[in-house]
């Protein structure tokens, strides 16, 4: 479980992955600091000991890779920028997968794809966008049904797999929509994504003021803990 009294809870999130032997799951509305979060704590882990070793692998699969914001976050150390800039693999090279065609490509020869050495991470940003479209062109059930079923049995389930044999810390992106049931935003396809074991971070704000609220769910039997943040130069700030 994180200890929401530590302040170091970067390394407390990432710790959770392993010992939960799971992936990390982040979503919410645009301006909640998802990019940011996910930046933050894979450049932490990658630098947080001397010799840097680890990767991590970056897939731009509908946004960029916010290159911009890593400079802002380690702009008083010029050698983690380095190191960073070095070893965080940006696929595809030069811009997001333009559809789902793309991305499907890609995403199946993912699972046995030749990655750089020593991966620690593999990020995907943001991993429902495309789907959703493509969900969207199609009134036909039967071929939503068959577009999700491609994406989990094929792309998805596929990678989680190889991760989990290979060591790789897996962090999705996800867009949010608004459960009306629940009353709370949920990311899209949710129960898609509720049939694998995951820590789920779901951020929120206050448009009142700029305070905004994590919450943390490890699973069905641990208690959902909660922490409110702000977003600085240096990235998600513990208030």
């Amino acid at each position: 479980m994180i200890d929401l009294e530590n302040s170091d809870f970067i390394s407390s999130i990432y710790n959770l992955s392993q010992t939960n032997r799971s992936f990390i799951s982040i979503s919410g509305k645009s301006g909640t600091g998802k990019t940011t979060l996910v930046l933050q704590l894979v450049s932490f882990i990658l630098t947080s000991e001397k010799p840097y070793e680890s990767s991590c692998v970056w897939i731009q699969a509908s946004e960029l890779f916010p290159k911009k914001r890593l400079l802002s976050l380690f702009k008083t150390s010029p050698d983690k920028i380095k190191y960073l800039l070095q070893n965080i693999f940006v696929y595809p090279v030069k811009k997001p997968f333009s559809n789902n065609r793309e991305q499907s490509a890609f995403f199946n020869d993912l699972g046995t794809l030749l990655l750089p050495p020593n991966v620690k991470f593999m990020v995907i940003d943001n991993i429902s966008h495309h789907l959703r479209f493509a969900v969207s062109l199609n009134s036909d059930m039967k071929r939503r049904a068959i577009l999700f079923d491609q994406f989990f049995n094929s792309q998805l389930f596929p990678l989680i797999m190889r991760c989990l044999r290979e060591n790789i810390v897996l962090l999705l992106i996800h867009e949010v929509s608004f459960n009306p049931g629940l009353g709370r935003t949920q990311p899209f396809f949710n129960k898609l994504y509720s049939r694998i074991q995951s820590v789920s971070i779901t951020l929120s704000k206050n448009f009142k003021s700029n305070i905004k609220v994590m919450e943390i769910d490890c699973g069905e039997k641990s208690e959902v803990r909660k922490l409110n943040y702000e977003i600085g130069d240096s990235g998600i700030l513990r208030l």
